[in-house]
């Protein structure tokens, strides 16, 4: 059996690429052909109590810890590495420090792009480009997001694989019984969940929900997750409490509800059961990926979007509806929309859960697994083909 190892941010630290991290390896060891070890990005500030999986650490402020790494890769029988690659889990000037590592690994690694900006800066593309220029593959979610790494960042398209982002296997409960156990039976739910920073736009789906209530008394907004750990450490909890002020001067205690704790699968699972509108307002066009509107879209859930790159993607052909950025009337009228008419409703649920299928994580694991064979293959001359 072949080992791989990833270089990631990992549970319990509280972090999407480690959650995504985490189903990856896990699908990908369900395969059958690897073995997996993680080398774990800490924070530098908790102690995290990792399973067995984590094989070694490295403190992303902590520049000799990435060269050390490299070191314990290539003396160890590692055949391949796998790097999620996000700027701001390594440390250094854009995350610049893991050009440390892998100037010295010499192991052959494929790069995961969870972040592939359209404008970078000459730092950002510099790194991005020069860790592509090493990977033997380079692994994006969208086509559009290999589009723009051929374009800006001069990556050769045959190095670019499309895999898609994962998303469970959601068991199958009734939408109004999972209600009744979160205590919103009988209310119409819209959701978003994740790691709530700034970043999010939550604001402009409170405000949309002031309009929604005048319309449908029994709507209710629940915003799932607790506030990003190093958006805590930074500043606390200001803004969450700026958005429980917004509620409070818009009186809508009785219409958005926190649930303000780190959710389990299962426990995401239900939530998504129970929505009927799932929202995500962000601001940023760049996203290049959106674990959470994955999960909603797997889940079959009628979703609205703001037009970032990750959303424009996954809900074409008529899998969701696009909103304006900041416009939160027209974020009002798509949710109501949807409220209002169920046979519009179902038909996005439809065509969600029908797309969502080749995202299961048992089939994003096998094409991982094949192409980390690819990889580790002494003849690796084939051309990788362009979508998984």
């Amino acid at each position: 059996m072949h080992e791989l190892a990833f270089i990631s941010t990992f549970p319990p630290r509280k972090c999407g690429i480690a959650t995504f991290t985490a189903d990856v390896v896990k699908y990908i060891e369900k395969a059958g052909q690897w073995k997996c070890r993680v080398v774990a990005i800490d924070d530098g500030i908790e102690h995290y109590a990792y399973s067995d999986q984590v094989w070694f650490r490295i403190n992303q402020f902590n520049k000799r810890d990435y060269i050390k790494a490299a070191r314990h890769i290539n003396n160890s029988s590692i055949d391949a590495v796998m790097i999620e690659h996000e700027y701001g889990i390594f440390g250094g000037s854009d995350g610049q420090y893991i050009l440390e590592l892998t100037r010295l690994l010499n192991k052959p690694f494929a790069l995961t792009c969870h972040t592939v900006l359209s404008s970078p800066t000459i730092s950002q593309r510099s790194i991005l480009k020069h860790l592509c220029r090493q990977a033997t593959a380079v692994v994006v979610m969208t086509e559009r997001a290999g589009n723009i790494l051929s374009s800006v960042y001069d990556v050769d398209s045959e190095k670019i694989k499309v895999i898609p982002h994962g998303i469970p296997v959601f068991r199958a409960v009734k939408a109004e019984d999972v209600k009744k156990k979160y205590k919103v039976g009988g209310r119409r739910v819209v959701s978003t969940f994740g790691l709530v920073s700034p970043g999010k736009g939550l604001e402009y789906a409170i405000r949309a929900m002031n309009i929604v209530a005048n319309r449908f008394p029994d709507a209710v907004y629940l915003v799932m997750g607790q506030t990003h750990p190093m958006l805590k450490r930074k500043s606390g909890e200001t803004y969450r409490e700026s958005l429980i002020e917004l509620v409070q001067n818009l009186g809508l205690n009785k219409h958005v509800r926190f649930v303000n704790y780190f959710l389990s699968l299962r426990e995401l699972g239900d939530y998504l059961a129970a929505t009927d509108v799932y929202i995500t307002p962000y601001p940023g066009k760049e996203q290049a990926v959106s674990g959470t509107l994955s999960y909603a879209l797997g889940a079959g859930k009628a979703i609205v979007s703001t037009p970032y790159a990750y959303a424009i993607d996954l809900l074409a052909d008529d899998r969701g509806i696009l909103v304006p950025f900041n416009d939160v009337r027209a974020m009002a009228n798509a949710i109501c929309k949807l409220l209002a008419d169920d046979a519009l409703r179902h038909r996005l649920e439809r065509r969600a859960m029908m797309y969502g299928e080749h995202m299961q994580w048992p089939t994003v694991g096998r094409n991982y697994s094949e192409l980390m064979s690819y990889i580790a293959s002494s003849d690796n001359t084939n051309i990788l083909d362009k979508e998984a």
